[in-house]
């Protein structure tokens, strides 16, 4: 792990307790919520922060021991949680897990579509099956398919919270990035649509579009030393936070934005 410098900013004693921890404010409180890709990274930061914030959460992804894992920690926590291994490239595997959590909860309010994968190469070079399609499949075919089914849930509630996960890398360009590119930008645009298609409904669709951050998908050093002005990666905890927002009330007047979050690498170079 990165060691990053304190967080910037004026302490509010009202906003924290006497050790200094954020004092949680029952944003999402009896809010039922899935979030894919939900065993590490990103997704595992906001699954255990809807937790702490009153959601009861289903935690969809394929790794099965750090997804269990997520899982357990919540429950430490004393939050509600449940972990479905689920392919969300498989139409049947999401399927069933929708129709788990609908039926464990009774309700789905919010969907992080945040499961996703990076695959750098030449164009030249790329296989349509193994590599294009993997990409698609997973960054954003998967996204369409669990609104299209989480979608009539909220129908049902009156409302809810969809908050996708795209990338910095769908408003720029680098080499090897075609396809994760392509992916990722139209992650941004299906937000819109959705956005525009169900705002009457009261369901709200927002996108996050992060920079280098501390996952398992982190950049090298070298290119947050030259391309981030902030000379770090960011921590899925802070990227979390942004998710929440987008997921609560405070959100309300908020449907079709992106939020980019990438300590101001696409400001411009880093001098």
């Amino acid at each position: 792990m990165s060691s990053y410098p304190a967080p910037m900013g004026v302490f509010d004693p009202e906003m924290h307790d006497l050790e200094g921890d954020v004092i949680l404010s029952g944003r999402l409180e009896g809010k039922a919520a899935i979030v894919t890709g939900a065993a590490g990274g990103i997704g595992r930061a906001v699954a255990k922060l809807f937790s702490r914030e009153g959601a009861r959460v289903a935690i969809l992804d394929i790794q099965e021991e750090s997804g269990a894992a997520t899982e357990s920690e919540i429950k430490a926590d004393g939050g509600v949680a449940m972990f479905i291994k689920t392919d969300v490239t498989r139409l049947q595997e999401i399927e069933t897990a929708v129709s788990k959590t609908a039926s464990a909860y009774g309700a789905i309010d919010i969907l992080v579509n945040n499961a996703g994968t990076g695959k750098f190469f030449s164009l030249h070079e790329m296989d349509d099956e193994k590599d294009y399609d993997s990409v698609f499949d997973l960054n954003i075919k998967s996204y369409f398919r669990m609104c299209k089914l989480v979608i009539p849930h909220m129908l049902k509630n009156n409302g809810g919270a969809i908050v996708n996960t795209a990338s910095v890398g769908g408003v720029t360009a680098m080499p090897g990035m075609s396809t994760y590119g392509a992916s990722k930008a139209a992650v941004i645009e299906f937000t819109k649509s959705v956005a525009v298609e169900y705002a009457t409904s009261n369901i709200r669709c927002n996108v996050i579009l992060p920079g280098p951050t501390d996952t398992a998908m982190a950049a090298p050093q070298e290119f947050i030393d030259s391309m981030v002005p902030m000379k770090r990666m960011g921590r899925p905890e802070e990227l979390a936070e942004a998710v929440l927002f987008f997921a609560s009330e405070a959100c309300a007047f908020c449907t079709g934005a992106s939020l980019v979050i990438d300590g101001g690498l696409t400001c411009g170079p880093c001098f």
